[in-house]
């Protein structure tokens, strides 16, 4: 590499970058198809709790935790035994043990309540915890969690055709999101609607495992829904998750970067479900070169409301924490490439005070920001990679109910 002129250096990096994602997601498929025949209860019953994510009320691994399934596999067959919601769980006192740099970042509310425990994108700890309350609440022990979100749900209809919710409107490809994350919201009160949300992600995967599916389409639904982390699983079996550890599957940043990554997680701070009407956007500029090693990375992220100014219900403007209702507050969660640190953050060009901590080896950086109905926020964050003159750099982010716009803009490899 070394000899080569920069410019084909910089290309070999980056095209040696896209075959890293190309390969993490055949890697993950192939491993998935020889853990599936255990997980599938091939060897003994299993048991897993089906959590559907509700981005209306972001978390940062995607949504709330909402509603959830107890799914029970068993020689192949995959059967639903029961359903709950997190607002049947409670709250905790004293409140369970979390991480000390997830308690430094936002105290115990992971371990106070259910809905809080993924505030923090590491998805096996806030899945092992929400496993830990729905054991101490309900006596059921289970042996992983699945987690997906209606997008994932839209995806599978689009294979298997409609399916009918007991109780509920049916679910379409086209209109699923909006059914599941607007209308919903409209039309049936709070305990309904978790309800409504257990059997409809039951619903789709009754139907996925009991129908004849054209195994490419599905291969290609499962490979796009990974690649956007919007299904999540956790083994309570270390072997299992071993092998999942470092794929996108298991829902949390790699201890040490191959690339030098920026993550870029959200969370709901306004008690309500105004996520639906949230879009966001992202840029990472590769900067200047320092002496040892280091290269800023400047991070550009937009957040825009097309909220309406009235006409919500209660249920959608929730708590109203911003103050105002129809006002969106997002606690927006920067955090930086292994060994890396935080510069400056501005928000809409002024200097914004951010709360720290760490992740790891990461810096983290918390941004509070508040976006009224039409307006767009921008939020302006420079960090320091590690000790890397790499040209090329990679971003994580919280998947919400639209795709993201991103963009990473990619520099020359700093000289050695």
């Amino acid at each position: 590499m070394d000899s080569l002129v920069a410019q084909v250096r910089d290309a070999v990096t980056a095209l040696r970058a896209e075959l890293d994602k190309l390969g993490e997601l055949t890697s993950a498929a192939d491993r998935g198809a020889r853990l599936l025949p255990p997980l599938l209860g091939a060897d003994g019953p299993r048991s897993y709790l089906l959590v559907s994510q509700n981005p209306a009320e972001l978390r940062a691994t995607g949504g709330m935790f909402g509603a959830y399934a107890v799914l029970r596999a068993e020689g192949g067959r995959v059967r639903l035994v029961k359903q709950g919601s997190s607002s049947d769980l409670r709250s905790f006192d004293p409140p369970l043990k979390i991480g000390a740099e997830a308690k430094r970042l936002w105290g115990d509310l992971p371990g106070i309540y259910p809905a809080d425990v993924n505030l923090s994108p590491d998805f096996p700890a806030a899945a092992a915890l929400y496993r830990d309350m729905v054991r101490r609440r309900t006596g059921t022990t289970v042996d992983g969690v699945l987690a997906v979100d209606p997008v994932v749900l839209s995806y599978l209809l689009g294979v298997v055709g409609p399916v009918t919710v007991p109780d509920g409107p049916s679910l379409a490809a086209a209109t699923a999101v909006r059914t599941l994350l607007s209308d919903s919201y409209r039309d049936l009160d709070t305990k309904d609607q978790d309800v409504f949300f257990a059997r409809a992600a039951s619903g789709v995967f009754d139907t996925l495992f009991t129908k004849t599916v054209d195994p490419r389409s599905l291969l290609t639904v499962f490979s796009r829904s990974i690649s956007e982390r919007r299904i999540l699983f956790w083994s309570v079996r270390s072997d299992e998750q071993r092998a999942l550890a470092d794929t996108r599957l298991a829902g949390q940043l790699p201890e040490k970067d191959t690339v030098p990554t920026v993550g870029v997680f959200l969370n709901d701070g306004s008690g309500a479900k105004l996520g639906y009407y949230l879009r966001f956007s992202a840029t990472v500029t590769v900067g200047e070169c320092h002496p040892d090693g280091r290269r800023e990375l400047r991070l550009k992220v937009t957040v825009h409301s097309t909220a309406p100014k009235s006409g919500l219900t209660k249920s959608v403007t929730g708590l109203a924490l911003s103050g105002d209702k129809y006002t969106a507050r997002t606690f927006v969660s920067v955090h930086t490439p292994t060994g890396g640190a935080v510069l400056t953050g501005r928000l809409d060009g002024r200097d914004t005070a951010m709360g720290s901590g760490t992740d790891g080896r990461r810096q983290v950086a918390v941004a509070n920001v508040e976006t009224r109905p039409g307006q767009t926020r921008t939020l302006d964050v420079t960090v320091l990679t590690g000790q890397t003159g790499a040209g090329t750099a990679e971003l994580v982010h919280t998947p919400t109910v639209t795709p993201w716009t991103t963009q990473v803009v990619n520099a020359p490899s700093c000289e050695q």
